[in-house]
């Protein structure tokens, strides 16, 4: 049995293959274009989009590429600022500052994590709630109409401004979100401790149940 994740991110992949403690297949794997449009007005929404989106798609490609009851994961996930009523959520990775959900700078090119960290800090300024959350909803589609939706969060501050983020590790907004427990950003961790308590590795965990009451 092949496990199909819809992404194209790679560190995705790896975090979630991590959790899962298993190989993952995404669409680049069977010679995909993998873009779907996310039209939803949620994060479960949008998971639900490209879950059924890579179903479709791997549906058209049965053996070799795909085997029924090959199960699809997908994840939609996003950083929800308080102070900023909840943005940039579903749009995190489109984010452009000021509410703006453009992804590309004046240049044309798409915004990088850094220079989309740069603009929230900057939006939020020194407003003092710093209050935020990761949050990543994950689905198991198993058929068109038979799937399994979980959500989970990683609570955190957003840090008080460009001089405070730190740590190399992990991806996008992970330098900005400091979790005051541990004091550290997301990015300082390692990624056994991330995975651990993460959004994506609290949803991943589930999951992983699932598919072990499953076989």
């Amino acid at each position: 049995m092949n496990i199909w994740f819809a992404t194209g991110n790679i560190d995705k992949k790896r975090e979630l293959a991590a959790v899962l403690r298993t190989e993952l297949k995404i669409p680049a794997d069977a010679g995909l274009e993998f873009n779907p449009e996310e039209t939803g007005n949620s994060f479960h929404d949008n998971a639900i989009i490209k879950a059924r989106e890579l179903f479709r798609l791997l549906s058209a490609r049965r053996p070799p590429a795909y085997k029924d009851g090959d199960p699809v994961i997908a994840d939609d996930s996003g950083l929800c600022v308080d102070a900023l009523g909840g943005r940039p959520g579903i749009f995190s990775a489109r984010y452009a500052g000021a509410g703006d959900v453009a992804c590309v700078a004046d240049n044309g090119k798409k915004l990088t994590g850094a220079q989309r960290n740069a603009l929230l800090l900057e939006e939020l300024g020194d407003n003092k709630i710093r209050s935020a959350r990761f949050v990543c909803a994950m689905v198991l589609l198993l058929s068109e109409d038979r799937f399994y939706i979980v959500q989970e969060t990683l609570e955190g501050v957003i840090v008080d401004g460009p001089q405070f983020a730190r740590g190399a590790g992990g991806f996008g907004y992970d330098p900005i979100l400091f979790i005051p427990s541990l004091g550290r950003t997301v990015a300082e961790l390692p990624d056994e401790e991330k995975n651990r308590i993460s959004h994506r590795g609290k949803a991943g965990k589930i999951i992983a149940d699932i598919l072990h009451e499953l076989k």
